[in-house]
């Protein structure tokens, strides 16, 4: 099975601390059992909290730390130096840019330090070795570690992360705001140390609204995220996306908003229109009202008119179609409406909303062309019973996997 290392990370954070839910030590205590990186990364972890005590997990919910530990869970196996045929010791090589580590009982005091150490490297920004004094917003396309199951979180610049599930009507308060959550929806008042950047995390199966300061509406689709600051203070206003999200933009004439995602970004002054760029390689923009400019990597902008969607494939230019709003919009009643459409690009869908890969035991089987709706509220077994009394197929499914064959 495969894991979400920046999840994974942020539940080891978490039961660290004390301050993980049953459902979420279970998940971890499953990840651990099944993968040795992630029990490795668990036990490391563990060893270093109990050797420098209370001002470590400080030190871990830094996030300028959290790229460089998370290595610890995908560390190539086969690449790691072997042992000294001489000492029987293994070592641990760091750097300012990452840290590689081959596992040692007598050495987990090592990771306390090498975190310590890359923290105090403030010149650079660990994994991408890019200058602390580069603009902030280079920051805001770090946005992987989406929950792939869970509570809907809240990630504040300072590393603190507000679990805002089960909290409707409950006020949050922290230095930078204090938070409303509400159901299914996030507003918030701005205190005075606003600054920084925060994420905002919506895991498999769910979907979320946020509010932002300048009265903006963002309505985040499930397995997205959003970065995004308390306050717009300079002559924009930016956020950044990973994801499907739809926006509800406030007019600001004298401050256009801008929306990036890893390959494109739309720059309006007041409109509504729907962002889906789950894939890199592909960023589809759906602009329902108003007007908006796309600018993609290797292609040249673009401005919509209502109704028109941009599509962005990575190393080709924007193309211009129609589109329509029952079936591109149908996500934020919890449905997924496909028209005529392969029955392989279902996967995504499938993934983001119960967490499951769709493989075709009969390969021929992923060209089949459908039409239907697939509800997310409703079991996915419904889905998988009108295939096989519709179109003779027949499935099977694991923990997290379904298996499609014909008849």
């Amino acid at each position: 099975m495969s894991y979400n290392e920046e999840h994974i990370f942020q539940l080891i954070l978490e039961k660290l601390s004390g301050d993980i839910s049953d459902e979420d030590n279970q998940y971890l205590e499953q990840a651990a059992r099944e993968d040795p990186n992630v029990r490795r990364c668990l036990e490391e972890l563990e060893g270093a909290r109990d050797v420098a005590g209370p001002d470590f997990m400080n030190d871990l919910h830094n996030e300028r730390a959290w790229s460089s530990v998370l290595s610890l869970l995908h560390a190539d196996q086969e690449k790691r130096p072997e042992p000294s045929a001489n000492t029987g010791k293994e070592t641990m090589v760091v750097s300012r840019q990452d840290i590689s580590t081959v596992k040692s009982p007598r050495s987990k005091w090592w990771l306390a330090a090498a975190v310590t150490l890359l923290i105090a490297a403030s010149g650079y920004w660990l994994l991408g070795g890019r200058s602390a004094t580069n603009n902030d917003n280079a920051l805001a396309l770090h946005t992987d570690g989406i929950p792939v199951w869970g509570d809907m979180k809240l990630l504040l610049d300072n590393g603190d992360t507000i679990r805002l599930s089960g909290n409707a009507g409950t006020d949050i308060h922290t230095k930078a705001a204090l938070l409303h959550p509400g159901a299914g929806s996030l507003t918030f008042t701005a205190g005075q140390l606003q600054k920084g950047w925060n994420t905002l995390f919506v895991p498999t199966g769910k979907d979320y609204k946020v509010v932002l300061s300048d009265g903006s509406i963002v309505h985040l689709n499930a397995f997205s995220s959003l970065r995004f600051p308390f306050s717009f203070d300079g002559k924009t206003r930016e956020v950044y996306l990973d994801g499907e999200a739809y926006f509800d933009i406030a007019t600001n004439a004298s401050q256009p908003f801008i929306v990036h995602t890893a390959e494109t970004s739309v720059k309006v002054l007041g409109t509504s229109f729907n962002i889906n760029a789950y894939s890199d390689s592909l960023v589809v923009t759906s602009l329902v009202s108003g007007s908006v400019m796309t600018d993609a990597k290797e292609s040249e902008s673009v401005i919509l008119k209502p109704g028109m969607e941009s599509v962005y494939r990575k190393g080709y230019s924007q193309q211009l179609s129609n589109f329509d709003e029952t079936i591109t919009l149908a996500w934020r009643k919890g449905e997924y409406a496909y028209y005529n459409k392969p029955l392989g690009t279902l996967d995504a869908v499938l993934f983001h909303w119960y967490g499951k890969q769709l493989l075709f035991e009969d390969p021929l089987l992923a060209n089949k062309m459908l039409t239907g709706v697939i509800e997310r509220n409703q079991p996915v077994t419904d889905f998988l019973e009108s295939l096989d009394k519709t179109s003779g197929i027949t499935y099977r499914i694991t923990d997290d996997k379904i298996y499609l064959r014909s008849k």
